[in-house]
């Protein structure tokens, strides 16, 4: 038993400190310093027979039993050469405070477990700390500003545009720049001569509902055939809501009922349709013209907002310049006495003051339109005629009648080209325009146009005449 016990200590001190420099866990206490193991305190095998002294005698009778207290000395020894332990501190400074004290105090700061503030106690009921702010890049930034406006990137590609041009093989597309304008005599054209009691049935319908005005059909053909009319409307409107909704419910179109039965002289042309989608509705009322081989029409929605900008026709001028027709026509609205008239117009609707009724006046007469119509008499002879357009600053339906009242009875005169005066204007019997006659429609001219041509009913009309002789007799060629 004598025999082994240096071997056990020779165990615990290569256990405790086998090499110099060589890490321990921070869980153990550490036993380190001249305090616990002098020099040469370990001796050869040679010297195991020989007890050892291995701890000091206690410094003060106060210290706890086999604790040592020593006091501040600096300690300079050589390490022997065949000792097992090598001493790498030649110099080493001790301190009054407690090495066991110390040794714990560094094991709880070295500790992966150590709060990140040492000198702040923290309970185990405290919230965590609130991580550091982090700095985003700058891709992460553009990132995040791309998916903020995922949602409405989608949606607008999702959708037409406004001027998206539908093309179905059964119409006539869209020309570029768009159909050409249909001016009325009013904004309720469309309504015009319609009976007071289908109206207010009409107001009742729910929307979606809009107009329909089918081309080259008087007010005598619908009221002679609105069946035939109105069968060849919905299923031209139907070819257009399946394109936008497979397997749509049927839509309904109804005609009109002249004001004062079937012997009036004046009778409606305006359909309403109605138990249509709000898709469709708009696709069609924002095409406006619609163009197959059995019938054209155009869809016009179910209100009168905005005044018409045909204002009249203008005649007497030996000229065909334009400009030199608007300069007459600018001139004579800005001269004092008429400006006067124009700016008391305007006046009696709802501009709150005088600034903003000569705004008015101002902007009205800048937006004048002079478009020219090349009338042609027998043998060939140009009679050009005007149409006078402007954009009324007001929706006001009084003012701008008392307004183109005034304007209509006016003279244009110029230095050297003559007069103009108002002329009177007739509907178009192919589209209903009041802004030229039947033989200068410009529908006819419209690339891939299916609708009715400039001859149509010339040539039908020529084919009657032709087959009757003097009182009507039927001729030779019937």
């Amino acid at each position: 038993m004598k025999d082994k016990e240096p071997s056990s200590l020779k165990i615990i001190s290569q256990s405790t400190r086998p090499y110099p420099n060589t890490p321990h866990l921070s869980s153990q206490t550490p036993r380190v310093g001249p305090c616990y193991f002098p020099p040469n305190v370990l001796q050869d095998d040679d010297d195991m027979d020989q007890p050892l002294d291995l701890l000091p005698n206690p410094a003060s009778p106060t210290s706890p039993p086999d604790t040592p207290t020593p006091t501040p000395h600096e300690i300079t020894a050589l390490p022997h050469p065949t000792s097992l332990i090598t001493y790498q501190e030649s110099k080493v400074t001790m301190s009054t405070e407690s090495p066991v004290n110390s040794a714990t105090k560094s094991d709880l700061s070295d500790s992966i477990h150590a709060p990140g503030n040492a000198m702040v106690d923290q309970t185990m009921d405290a919230p965590p700390s609130p991580p550091a702010a982090r700095t985003q890049t700058a891709e992460e930034e553009a990132i995040l500003a791309h998916l903020a406006l995922a949602k409405a990137n989608r949606s607008v590609l999702s959708q037409n545009g406004i001027n998206y041009r539908t093309i179905l093989p059964q119409f006539t597309p869209t020309p570029v720049g768009g159909f050409p304008r249909v001016h009325m005599a009013h904004s309720a054209q469309i309504f015009d001569h319609l009976d007071n009691k289908v109206l207010l049935a009409w107001f009742q319908v729910d929307h979606p509902k809009f107009m329909v005005r089918a081309f080259d059909h008087s007010g005598k053909d619908v009221s002679e055939r609105p069946a035939i009319i109105v069968e060849r409307l919905r299923a031209s409107i139907a070819i257009i809501a399946d394109f936008v909704h497979q397997e749509a419910p049927p839509i309904r179109v109804s005609p009109p009922q002249p004001q004062g039965g079937r012997g009036s002289k004046e009778l409606p042309v305006g359909f309403l349709v109605h138990r249509i989608s709000e898709e469709t509705k708009n696709l069609i009322v924002n095409q406006r013209i619609w163009s197959s081989t059995d019938i054209t029409f155009e869809a016009l929605p179910f209100n009168c907002i905005t005044p018409p900008e045909l204002l009249f026709c203008l005649s007497g001028f030996t000229t065909s310049d334009v400009d030199i027709v608007r300069k007459a026509v600018v001139d004579v609205w800005a001269h004092d006495e008429n400006r006067h008239h124009i700016d008391d117009t305007f006046s009696r609707c709802s501009f709150p003051d005088d600034e903003m009724v000569y705004k008015a006046t101002r902007d009205f007469i800048r937006s004048v339109r002079v478009e020219l119509l090349d009338f042609k008499i027998t043998g060939g002879l140009s009679v050009p005629r005007f149409n006078i357009f402007a954009t009324s600053p007001t929706n006001d339906v009084k003012t701008w009648t008392d307004l183109r009242g005034f304007l209509h009875i006016l003279e244009y005169p110029t230095g050297l080209d003559g007069c103009g005066i108002a002329a009177a204007l007739y509907p178009c019997q192919i589209c209903h325009s009041l802004a030229h006659p039947r033989g200068l429609c410009p529908f006819p001219q419209t690339p891939l146009w299916n609708g009715p041509k400039l001859s149509t009913r010339i040539a039908t009309n020529s084919s009657r005449q032709t087959g009757l002789s003097r009182g009507g007799r039927p001729g030779r060629n019937t």
